[in-house]
């Protein structure tokens, strides 16, 4: 399902599927999916709504969380879904896949998730 929307930009507050932020994107791809009925929240959330896991747990699937990359006034503020091998897919800008052993994502990186 997440594949289907590669290459669209991203969009503050996006409606799905016309358009797309990071937690819209997360939460219409699980639902969509039959995965998990997340309806739409925030990235914080979705955070609200996961089980805690290390890194080393973390499969292609689980959700990964990112802090303090814009002023949200909240801990979370970027969500994306775990594809494995230090990857994720997510709505950057565009929709992509993204390493997260990136100096960036590293520095940004909250943790993982498992929803549950």
């Amino acid at each position: 399902e997440a594949e289907k929307y590669i290459g669209m930009p991203y969009t503050f507050g996006g409606t799905p599927p016309k358009s797309f932020d990071c937690s819209a994107f997360v939460c219409w791809v699980f639902s969509k999916s039959g995965v998990y009925n997340l309806p739409r929240t925030t990235a914080q959330g979705i955070y609200g709504k996961c089980q805690r896991i290390s890194a080393s747990e973390a499969k292609a699937g689980d959700i990964v969380f990112f802090t303090n990359t814009y002023n949200a006034g909240r801990p979370v503020t970027h969500v994306g879904i775990y594809a494995g091998n230090n990857r994720m897919i997510h709505c950057g800008d565009p929709i992509q896949y993204t390493s997260i052993n990136t100096s960036y994502w590293q520095e940004h990186l909250y943790g993982f998730g498992r929803l549950i």
